[in-house]
């Protein structure tokens, strides 16, 4: 039996800016009572997961943001416990820099998701992702210790030494547990480096079919796996 369960958000748990199904949140309950520690991995910053959780009402989640940027224990505000995963001075540097290129781009309206790490700009028009895209491409120079996540909405951009991989293995280490333990749950690109690190990976739907050990339809046929199987 794994020890600890990483779910990503959207796309997994809910579809994109929907919420989750309460049969869903009954499983996962279901899951915890078993003795898994729960933990979602995702985007999103840290307390946009905590409002999410809330309304689910687990014991002890975990919820890692910003791609395994920044870690909280519990839904309470203040948190008890919240951690940054660390990063290099020149990675700082390179972000703060490309957020100076993007404003100055001419890029178009944008809105940008307040991280306590990354940088996820939101582009209201398609245009714009176009342009910042091309700032990419003109300037890799200024990338090298960078990794970009481009979204169906955003650009997920963040130092190259984290990932959802380095997020799950550092709250593994937080919990004194192994990689062993970790099962994790996903469907997307950036879930790849999560569902690569996991001992057991599940795929939702066929886009990480080549890295997940086993994959399903619907998040609901993964969790009843889960119960059954693990």
């Amino acid at each position: 039996m794994h020890k600890l369960l990483v779910f990503d958000l959207d796309g997994t748990l809910a579809p994109i800016g929907k919420g989750a199904l309460p049969e869903t949140v009954e499983k996962l309950k279901a899951l915890e009572a078993r003795g898994y520690r729960i933990a979602v991995c995702s985007g999103k910053p840290t307390y946009y997961l905590c409002g999410i959780l809330r309304q689910w009402e687990l014991k002890e989640p975990v919820m890692i943001g910003e791609n395994g940027a920044v870690f909280q224990f519990g839904v309470d505000l203040p948190p008890k416990r919240f951690e940054i995963f660390p990063y290099g001075e020149k990675a700082g540097e390179q972000m703060e820099k490309l957020r100076q290129r993007i404003a100055w781009g001419n890029v178009g309206a944008l809105w940008y998701q307040p991280n306590e790490v990354a940088l996820t700009p939101f582009p209201y028009e398609r245009d714009s992702f176009e342009r910042i895209q091309a700032i990419l491409n003109a300037h890799p120079e200024d990338l090298t210790e960078l990794a970009v996540y481009p979204q169906v909405d955003c650009f997920d951009i963040l130092p190259r030494s984290i990932s959802k991989a380095e997020g799950v293995a550092y709250l593994a280490s937080l919990l004194g547990l192994t990689q062993r333990d970790v099962l994790a749950v996903g469907d997307g690109v950036n879930d790849i480096p999560m569902l690569s690190y996991a001992d057991l990976s599940i795929g939702i739907g066929k886009a990480v079919g080549e890295v997940a050990t086993i994959c399903f339809d619907t998040i609901g046929d993964a969790l009843d796996y889960i119960l059954t199987k693990d």
